[in-house]
């Protein structure tokens, strides 16, 4: 073996990441980009690169997010999954014409709070941020009513909740999902 990991082998497809603040997204989406070659794209890189800050910069950073949802090659894509796009990105999607699979990441919200609270890159927006104590839920919230009726209820994607322990490392976070891409659909 020359030491190299062996990649993903999954279908041409987008593969979204969704869930509330320190929910670990992030990480697990860059090594799945890793791991089948696709690439990564997350609002909040797309707030990075092409966000000033202003609610015009906000709506740019969008564009380009929903710009790589439609577009028909396969990518990781994550976002919180719930909030005012959650409608667009869904239509975005499905125009792509790719397969599309749905991963909601749902860890305890004490655990997302403190993962938050030591996160020490600035996300320009056009607006305040909450309370890290207030957000989490306030952000679950909304994932749960979009997954009623936006993620689990579109028959085009493949929608599954991941409900991780607090006492369970990123790593085998990382290899429940990867395995459950690996499974045949």
């Amino acid at each position: 073996m020359n030491g190299k990991k062996k990649p993903l082998p999954i279908q041409k497809q987008k593969v979204l990441i969704i869930g509330t603040l320190g929910a670990g997204k992030t990480v697990l989406a860059q090594a799945l980009s890793q791991d089948t070659g696709y690439l990564y794209v997350s609002i909040d890189d797309c707030r990075i690169r092409y966000s000033d800050g202003t609610i015009d910069g906000e709506d740019v950073a969008w564009h380009y997010f929903l710009m790589a949802c439609r577009d028909s090659s396969p990518k990781i894509l994550e976002f919180s999954g719930g909030g005012p796009h959650v409608c667009e990105v869904r239509d975005a999607l499905l125009y792509s014409g790719v397969p599309v699979i749905i991963i909601w990441i749902d860890i305890p919200h004490d655990l997302c709070i403190r993962r938050a609270l030591k996160r020490e890159i600035v996300i320009p927006a056009p607006f305040e941020w909450a309370d890290i104590d207030y957000s989490v839920p306030a952000i679950h919230s909304g994932i749960e009513t979009a997954w009623e009726s936006i993620w689990s209820a579109e028959p085009l994607f493949c929608a599954k909740k991941m409900v991780f322990s607090r006492d369970l490392p990123s790593r085998e976070i990382y290899l429940k999902v990867r395995s459950y891409l690996s499974e045949p659909v």
